[in-house]
């Protein structure tokens, strides 16, 4: 995860794709990934994060590609 994010301040913070599409809330914050949940649940890799702005954290994937790659069943490995 970016130095510049503090893992602390994440717990419950809302997630957007690029083009601004809700991701849903952050539950889990682990070293290289991070689980939200919403209307689906996804296990976004922390290189994907773009910028946080203190209320949403933003992801440099669209809707589409982490429905695509990012909603599995379980964690990675």
């Amino acid at each position: 995860m970016s130095r510049w994010i503090d893992r602390n301040k994440l717990s419950s913070k809302q997630t957007k794709s690029i083009n601004g599409k809700m991701l849903g809330n952050i539950t889990e914050v682990e070293e290289n990934y991070l689980v939200t949940e919403g209307e689906s649940k996804f296990y976004i890799p922390t290189y994907l994060i773009e910028r946080f702005d203190g209320d949403s954290l933003w992801f440099k994937i669209d809707e589409d590609e982490a429905k695509n790659k990012f909603m599995i069943a379980t964690g990675p490995s």
